[in-house]
């Protein structure tokens, strides 16, 4: 399989090389370093046209509101990082990658600090690129 870039923008570059599980996990390191620099070019590329985010909190985000409220400022990390180490399944165009993360955010509908399992599914497109299409975040430490 060709090598297929998703845009460098910063310091991050995420690629997809052939069926390597490492590079699934390495991309969503990259994701979560993006979300805490408001990276707005690899956040519109590393996230598909449908993503759909399942908040903590039990909201439902998609690709605008939430890469959106990245770039603008009204939703800020200051901390998101992997907790576990990433697991990842693949079949096909189909991923799934699993881990637990510590994250310091601010929404317009509060914030603070969260520890969160993830579950996050990533489809492979048309020109080779994994993009996260689904992603599930329940918190861990509320009572």
């Amino acid at each position: 399989m060709a090598r297929q870039l998703i845009p460098r923008c910063e310091a991050y570059l995420v690629e997809t090389l052939d069926q390597n599980l490492d590079d699934l996990a390495e991309i969503e390191l990259a994701r979560m370093r993006a979300v805490v620099a408001a990276d707005g070019p690899l956040l519109w590329a590393v996230h598909d046209p449908e993503f759909v985010l399942c908040s903590p909190g039990g909201g439902i985000w998609d690709r605008n509101r939430y890469v959106g409220g990245l770039c603008d400022g009204s939703v800020s990390y200051t901390r998101f990082e992997a907790a576990t180490p990433i697991e990842v399944l693949q079949s096909g165009d189909l991923a799934v990658v699993r881990y637990r993360s510590i994250i310091d955010l601010m929404t317009p509908h509060g914030g603070g600090h969260l520890e969160c399992w993830h579950v996050d599914t990533y489809v492979r497109n048309a020109t080779a690129t994994w993009r996260c299409r689904w992603s599930q975040a329940t918190d861990t430490i509320r009572g």
